[in-house]
């Protein structure tokens, strides 16, 4: 018999022996209970002593240490007890217990993890009250509790805190199991260890989570929660800047293709970014006047039968162009602008020749070569001191700008209305065609710019400091910085002064998307990803300003497939999901289809709470991103009680199944109660029907 170390001197008794290893197999044990056990308890000198209740734990002599094991399975393995092999034999049973190795009692304390494996025929005992009270001892450094464990009632299930945060997380789940209260409670447990600097954001898709953090809650009080949205607008403070968007998230933003689109586009918002601050009336009648100059040149190629007409009139064109820069030249009152005048000007007098060759020539004569050398002169002087000033404004072809993503404000109506018409106007004097294959872009544009539905992003006036006055929202920090009403201030001044109470800073931050237009969600919250982790990567020293970020039906963000709409959302998260660590900035997905998910952000969780899972392929997913040791734990998915689940992963020392705390004022989100609204009279149905779709039709709610 194997002699224990010294240290183990208050090992089970005898009383707590339920069986021997039979067999041992990776991180799998199978024990064959003692003939003497006949039921599912024994009764021992320390009480009654559970016998192969699955999800109770079993502690196995190996060397210095007692492994501890996690019952999955009880089955009877049945044995003939004759020899002859005839049908008549009697038939016998053998109780067998199937459990999973998940850690060792070293030196008084549990510790995750195999050293050393038990021998057959060592004894198995179930766990003692003191072994159960180890395993399930507060970790050390901050905890949050997330409930009770269910084969131990007096014992509370404790996730390290930093851990928990600093690996990610999945919360999953079938709808009305229980998901969405376990992401409250595992808020709740972190905001209970007194944290008012917290930085927390919930992108909560739904319009749920409003009524659990409302002012007047325990909740609301302790984090003293701002809620941005779900209607757009200056009483609930949901704006996004569109000029935060870089490169790609403009792509994404109007749907612009690799081939021509994506060039034009580009370039375009670099040129209005560079512009913002010109006079955009003097933009645009410098490129009517360019305008001008290309009609006048196409007139060489032109066949026509009245080409001095065309002549007359290009020219005509062009005299006014000049005339409308003149006035809007002397309105900017800039030297430049004047000179800029003057300059083309001198060259247009040019044409007081060509008028009098036109005005002595029938219209159907063809352009002769004075007028073309003529013509060519004054193209030439004119283009090239157009391009100077293009050039000077950094607008020009060649220019190269430092930086094409940087969130600069630009009016999206100018890139409509001056600056992508100018780029495509540059590219189509060398490709006609140009103008067709940025129809649909423009278009689709033009209908961002007319609904109002978008007027949160595409119509934010500009105000100074916004990118840090938006963070400081976010992140809980006062956005208005010392401004005063009626000066220049944020869009969601008014919001923020109604919501914000007394108190500037603020420890969470509820993002309702519930109302934002779907053909956008993605867009929206993959900006908001990449803005949070841009600010975490450019912070120093790194990670000192650490945040949580919760994705509420995290799979319409990051998709296992993403489609053209989701591709965004799904790269900014799955890069926070390979790369937030290092900077602070951690993911808590929460979803009631797993198997829709990005496999790359599961697989990057390192903590787990799964309740009810009936779907087969949200089960497989699961069990794929957990490790071996407890994949067999979680063939109960399907049949967890409704506030039950699974519990595994780095963050807790043991993988264990956990009635979730109860949460007051939980989330909005319970089941419609149908037999009651049904069984009651009508009140006001009419007016309500009404109110409610007179408020769709006028876009008020």
């Amino acid at each position: 018999m194997t002699r224990l170390h010294p240290r183990y001197r208050s090992t089970p008794t005898e009383s707590h022996r339920i069986g021997k290893v039979s067999s041992v197999e990776s991180e799998r044990l199978t024990i064959e209970l003692d003939s003497s056990t006949t039921g599912l308890v024994k009764a021992g000198s320390s009480g009654i002593v559970p016998v192969g209740t699955i999800n109770s734990y079993v502690t196995v002599p190996a060397g210095p240490h007692r492994i501890v094991a996690v019952i999955t399975a009880i089955q009877i393995s049945e044995q003939r007890s004759g020899e002859t092999g005839s049908l008549d034999d009697e038939l016998k049973g053998t109780r067998q217990v199937q459990a999973v190795m998940v850690g060792r009692i070293e030196g008084g304390t549990f510790v995750s993890g195999i050293t050393t494996y038990p021998s057959l025929f060592s004894p198995v005992s179930s766990a003692t009250p003191r072994e159960i009270a180890r395993i399930f001892a507060s970790p050390a450094g901050p905890a949050l509790v997330l409930g009770e464990a269910v084969v131990a009632p007096d014992q509370n299930v404790t996730l390290q805190a930093n851990i928990f945060l600093s690996r990610h997380s999945a919360i999953v789940g079938s709808t009305g199991s229980g998901k969405t209260c376990s992401v409250v409670a595992a808020l709740d447990g972190l905001l209970a260890l007194d944290v008012p600097y917290a930085n927390i954001m919930v992108f909560d898709s739904n319009g749920e989570y409003a009524s659990a953090f409302a002012p007047d809650t325990d909740r609301g009080r302790r984090a003293n929660a701002m809620v941005i949205g779900p209607e757009p607008g200056p009483q609930t403070g949901l704006f996004l800047p569109h000029w935060f968007m870089d490169n790609d998230d403009h792509l994404a933003f109007l749907r612009a293709s690799e081939g021509a689109q994506a060039p034009l586009l580009q370039r375009a918002v670099a040129d209005a970014r560079l512009g913002s601050q010109l006079d955009r009336g003097l933009l645009t009648q410098l490129r009517n006047v360019a305008r001008s100059l290309g009609d006048i040149r196409d007139l060489s190629n032109a066949k026509t039968k009245k080409p001095q007409e065309i002549l007359r009139g290009s020219l005509a064109s062009l005299a006014s162009g000049l005339s409308a820069l003149a006035i809007e030249a002397g309105t900017s009152g800039a030297d430049d602008a004047a000179q800029l005048w003057t300059d083309l000007s001198e060259s247009a007098a040019r044409w007081e020749d060509l008028e009098l060759l036109q005005g002595n020539a029938a219209w159907d004569m063809p352009v002769s070569l004075d007028q073309r050398n003529k013509l060519e002169a004054m193209l030439e002087a004119m283009t090239s001191r157009i391009a100077k000033e293009f050039n000077a404004l950094g607008l020009g072809s060649a220019d190269v700008v430092s930086d094409f993503d940087a969130p600069r404000y630009y009016s999206l109506e100018a890139l409509d209305e001056v600056f992508l018409p100018d780029r495509i106007e540059r590219e189509a004097n060398s490709e006609p065609r140009i103008r067709a294959y940025a129809a649909t872009m423009l278009m689709r544009l033009s209908r961002l710019l007319a609904d109002k539905r978008y007027n949160f992003m595409t119509r934010v006036p500009p105000f100074p400091d916004a990118l840090a006055r938006f963070l400081r929202l976010m992140l809980g920090r006062d956005p208005l910085h010392g401004s005063e009403p009626g000066g220049d201030e944020p869009p969601w001044a008014e919001a923020y002064r109604t919501r914000a109470g007394t108190s500037v800073n603020h420890s969470v931050t509820i993002i309702d998307l519930s109302l934002i237009a779907s053909d956008v969600l993605e867009n929206v919250t993959a900006l908001l990803g990449r803005l949070l982790l841009g600010f975490a990567q450019r912070v120093e020293p790194r990670g000192s300003f650490p945040m949580l970020l919760v994705l509420e039906e995290a799979h319409r963000y990051i998709p296992a497939v993403p489609s053209d709409q989701s591709t965004r959302s799904s790269i900014a998260f799955e890069r926070i999901a390979k790369e937030g660590r290092k900077f602070g900035v951690s993911l808590m997905v929460a979803s009631q289809r797993p198997s829709e998910l990005s496999r790359t952000v599961m697989s990057q969780c390192g903590s787990l709470i799964a309740h009810r899972v009936v779907n087969p392929d949200d089960q497989e997913l699961i069990r794929h991103a957990t490790p071996f040791a407890s994949r067999d734990l979680l063939k109960q998915l399907a049949g967890l009680a409704t506030q039950h689940a699974i519990v595994l992963g780095e963050a807790t020392p043991v993988p264990v199944y956990v009635r979730i705390r109860d949460v007051a004022n939980a989330p909005r989100g319970s089941d419609p109660k149908f037999i009651e609204a049904w069984g009651t009279p009508p009140i006001d149905d009419d007016l309500l029907i009404d109110t409610t779709a007179r408020a769709w039709e006028q876009s008020t709610s």
